[in-house]
């Protein structure tokens, strides 16, 4: 009976959310014309009111939740993570190479602010996308359908995307259904961080925007 009430308080805590964070880009948009950035905070901050309502309302477990892991488990994420953020380098610059005839690379990114606290920012976003999004549909849908889990947490990913456009929302998704598979996988937020950054960051020091 816990779990359910459990799950039911999660569901609406979610629902809730992303009512707040679509009506609020309705009003903001069209008394203001604001960079995107501040959108991107925006859902930060919606994500962070999410996690206290759920610290405060179910019975969180932080091993569960993939922040707090053993050793073992934290160096398998973070190695996981390791990979594809090489294969992320190793894909861009061969793209690089062909389409420029040179390997093109900087660490100085043009761009706003984001970019520049991305490496802040990719972390507090799985945190919020694993621990908080994934961590809730678990709850509602139980862990027999973790496919089921992992499509409805890049759904919502992408649903937070909306003010970037369509392109970016897909992305995002992806973004998220390669880091979903990652925290089946290995149930750490960590590697999903450092696999976030490598999508996320990389592409733009090799000049893609």
């Amino acid at each position: 009976m816990e779990e359910k009430e459990a799950a039911v308080k999660t569901f609406s805590f979610l629902v809730v959310t992303i009512g707040i964070y679509l009506f609020l880009w309705q009003v903001i948009s069209a008394r203001a014309d604001l960079p995107v950035y501040y959108y991107g905070r925006l859902i930060e901050l919606l994500g962070i009111g999410l996690f206290v309502a759920l610290a405060l309302h179910t019975p969180m477990r932080f091993a569960e939740m993939g922040i707090v892991t053993s050793r073992k488990t934290l160096f398998r994420s973070l190695a996981l993570g390791g990979a594809i953020a090489l294969f992320v380098f190793c894909a861009l610059a061969a793209v690089s190479k062909m389409l420029y005839g040179n390997f093109s690379f900087s660490w100085h990114v043009r761009g706003d602010i984001s970019r520049v606290t991305y490496f802040l920012v990719a972390p507090l976003q799985e945190i919020l996308a694993k621990s908080a999004m994934y961590y809730s549909f678990e709850l509602c849908f139980g862990k027999e359908h973790p496919t089921l889990t992992v499509l409805m947490s890049a759904a919502v990913f992408g649903i937070f995307h909306v003010v970037y456009g369509i392109r970016m929302m897909l992305l995002a998704m992806a973004l998220t259904l390669l880091t979903g598979w990652m925290f089946r996988r290995v149930r750490c937020v960590w590697g999903c961080a450092l696999a976030h950054f490598a999508l996320g960051f990389l592409p733009a020091c090799f000049g893609f925007a």
